[in-house]
């Protein structure tokens, strides 16, 4: 039996980028160490970055730690069996405070082809995995309800019950939903939905 770790890949990361989550599971750290090198099956992944380095302040003579949010990465792994997922050059303290607002990365395979890689922000993010998780437990509410009601015995001598489908997504926070549709908009919409409110 050939096993199928044969076809993973070996994904690393920079010095300066600290992985937090891959696939929706988080990666544990030590206190003293951090995890850079991961292995990653064929198919499309999602991870939780940020970016960390220590720049010297020549105007007040100390080192300056340089810090990003968290932000979110999104690739696709197919033959490769190497990756290397790297920031653009950063040499000084102030690409590194720019990078820290606005990231870029480069993935690159065992040849250094560049992969494409799509970052998101990691906010947007979690409000789509929302919308996400809430149209698909309303989706398998309303086929599992569709279901019992075509194998209901409509000649049963007691009267047939209606269902009704629970509103699943009221149940996600309001202003998580408006912020993520109103991202998604485009400026025609926006302006046809003022009017509306209006």
């Amino acid at each position: 039996m050939i096993s199928l770790s044969l076809w993973a890949t070996t994904f690393n990361v920079s010095d300066n980028l600290i992985v937090s989550e891959i696939d929706n599971k988080i990666v544990e750290h030590g206190l003293l160490s951090k995890q850079s090198t991961f292995t990653l099956n064929p198919g499309k992944h999602v991870i939780v970055v940020y970016y960390k380095d220590v720049f010297e302040d020549l105007d007040f003579a100390e080192n300056r730690v340089v810090k990003s949010k968290d932000f979110v990465a999104k690739f696709s792994v197919t033959e490769e069996t190497h990756l290397e997922l790297t920031t653009i050059p950063i040499k000084n303290l102030a690409q590194a405070e720019s990078f820290s607002k606005s990231p870029l990365l480069l993935l690159t395979d065992g040849n250094k082809g560049e992969i494409h890689i799509e970052l998101e922000n990691i906010n947007d993010y979690r409000i789509a995995q929302q919308v996400n998780i809430a149209v698909d437990k309303a989706i398998v509410e309303q086929t599992s309800i569709a279901n019992n009601l075509t194998t209901t015995n409509i000649s049963s001598p007691s009267p047939v019950k209606t269902q009704s489908v629970s509103n699943t997504l009221i149940q996600v926070n309001a202003l998580t939903m408006l912020k993520y549709w109103w991202q998604n908009t485009s400026s025609e919409e926006r302006e046809s939905f003022k009017q509306h409110i209006e």
